[in-house]
């Protein structure tokens, strides 16, 4: 299954876009600090306008801006520390830095899923299968496979209550307790139909063969594939160095502390904007195409 946009990653080994997006949300998740939080924001924000499109985007969206908006609003209230006074309400005292500690750690988890929404557009199943092992080809299948069939659950169930509640036969209208027995017990008889013919497709696959597991688009590192994680690995140390040295001097209590040099910010600037950038070469130059065969 190809992505849904061609991405300059299609070309390349799976491994490179991998390394690249599973470091970036991993630093992502470890740099607590504004302008960080900011510039992580930004990229994944970007990159998933460029890799996902517009709509997807801000489909995510409606959840996560409100989200941001809790976190942002509820922790000055759980957390009244900070010695720049904003406003009382009630007994309780708002702090400046109390609401910036909010708004950045909301921040940090909507880039966090920004980032893996992303990496799950341009990393499609076939490309997680490449990376795992001859011997573990079942680990990224179940996990491909649940979170494909959570969601498909979830909106089953709307259709179960949507087709009950339509029905004028169906009689009165149940309790919550009784709708959700009901539909927890169609839901249970749905699955498990589809779970006896999924397991005659993976068998008729060849799952219970006892040899290896094959990929469906087997791949081998190249000379370019080698370079590009070299250039990789080597900015990611470069940002972390970085991270390191700037996050171990910030303190968001009692005041928050300088920014520091504007140079450490830098390589995390480049990191962030690294895969959109990429993508909208691509898109210019008309598309990688997919990687061949090895």
């Amino acid at each position: 299954m190809a992505s849904a946009r061609p991405t300059p990653f299609d070309a390349c080994h799976a491994a490179v876009p991998a390394t690249l997006l599973a470091g970036t949300a991993l630093l992502s998740m470890l740099s607590v600090q504004p302008v960080y939080v900011a510039l992580s924001l930004a990229g994944a924000l970007t990159f998933s306008l460029v890799a996902r499109g517009g709509r997807a985007t801000l489909r995510g969206l409606r959840w996560q801006l409100p989200l941001l908006a809790l976190v942002c609003l509820a922790n000055p209230f759980f957390s009244a520390s900070g010695s720049t006074l904003l406003l009382k309400v009630g007994p309780r005292s708002v702090y400046a830095e109390s609401l910036a500690y909010g708004a950045t750690m909301g921040a940090l988890m909507v880039a966090v899923a920004l980032w893996l929404e992303g990496a799950a557009a341009v990393l499609t199943q076939d490309r997680l299968l490449a990376l795992s092992p001859r011997r573990a080809r079942s680990l990224p299948l179940v996990a491909s496979m649940a979170s494909q069939l959570l969601p498909q659950m979830l909106s089953r169930a709307r259709t179960m209550r949507a087709t009950a509640s339509a029905c004028t036969a169906a009689g009165a209208r149940l309790g919550l307790r009784d709708e959700l027995v009901r539909t927890s017990t169609m839901l249970l008889a749905w699955s498990l139909e589809d779970s006896v013919e999924r397991a005659d497709s993976m068998r008729a696959r060849g799952w219970e063969s006892g040899r290896p597991r094959t990929c469906y688009r087997p791949e081998r590192v190249r000379g370019c594939d080698a370079a590009a994680l070299a250039g990789i690995v080597a900015l990611l140390a470069l940002c972390a160095w970085c991270t390191w040295e700037t996050c171990s001097g910030w303190r968001f209590y009692p005041r928050m502390s300088d920014l520091g040099p504007w140079w450490r910010y830098l390589p995390w600037a480049v990191l962030a904007a690294l895969p959109a950038t990429l993508s909208l070469a691509s898109s210019r130059d008309g598309g990688g195409g997919p990687r061949g065969r090895a």
